[in-house]
């Protein structure tokens, strides 16, 4: 099952062995795992290389240490481990694509549901999360950490008005993982920019005048061409 762990990436290979070992049932929810020493001899590293993977397996929830009993496998191991591995996988180029064409679907729908919904009160709140992305002198903010959670209070605002608690919380959930995706805005110009804050403008229009099949449709719009802009972006900087 095992076998030794290249120098060059002892950790992460460490880790991931462990990982395929509880996801293929060599190790099952329950189980102890082996001793540092027992590990280290089967992967051929250093105690304290296995006691960093399993310090990490630890925090995340997939495994458990017991004082003076062991470390077992996590009764949610197999659930810790493919948030961990989803984690893990958005940190790929590719896989910001692939959240911003899901998020598209999922906010198109969420932004109908708002405009159905959608209390004076809500409206509000809304306009004065747009209002923050402006300075006084009339000119949007630059790209910077308050222009991110500008982005960042608008949608999940919009995902609370919705009302449907389960978007949000996963919404919520990868929030860290979205924000640091839209550090890639900061590369983009100007135009682009004022372009997003004008999309937030008018969906808040569409949600306030009861318009569910705009607010989808632009929703889905500003999402999707944000993956355009991001492409013309990377092509331009070659």
């Amino acid at each position: 099952m095992f076998k030794p762990a290249e120098r060059s990436t002892l950790y992460k290979e460490v880790t991931e062995q462990m990982l395929l070992a509880i996801k293929n049932g060599v190790w099952k929810v329950g189980d102890k795992i082996p001793s540092e020493m027992e590990l280290a001899e089967k992967f051929q590293v250093g105690r304290n290389c296995i006691r960093e993977a399993t310090k990490s397996l630890a925090v995340s929830g997939i495994l458990e240490a017991r004082p003076g009993q062991g470390t077992f496998v996590s009764p949610v191991a197999l659930r810790k481990i493919m948030a961990y591995e989803l984690f893990d996988y958005m940190n790929e180029e590719r896989a910001w694509i692939e959240l911003m064409q899901v998020r598209a679907a999922l906010e198109g729908d969420l932004a109908y549901l708002a405009a159905e919904r959608a209390t004076p009160e809500d409206i509000k709140k809304l306009e004065e999360i747009i209002a923050r992305s402006v300075k006084q002198n009339g000119k949007y903010h630059p790209l910077d950490q308050e222009h991110l959670l500008v982005h960042s209070d608008f949608h999940e605002a919009i995902a609370e008005i919705a009302g449907n608690n389960f978007a949000l919380k996963l919404l919520k959930s990868i929030k860290s993982e979205i924000n640091e995706h839209r550090k890639k805005y900061w590369a983009f110009d100007e135009k682009v920019w004022e372009k997003m804050i004008r999309a937030h403008k008018q969906i808040v229009e569409y949600i306030a005048n009861r318009e569910p099949e705009k607010a989808r449709h632009l929703m889905r719009k500003h999402l999707m061409e944000s993956i355009e802009d991001y492409k013309k972006l990377k092509e331009n900087s070659k």
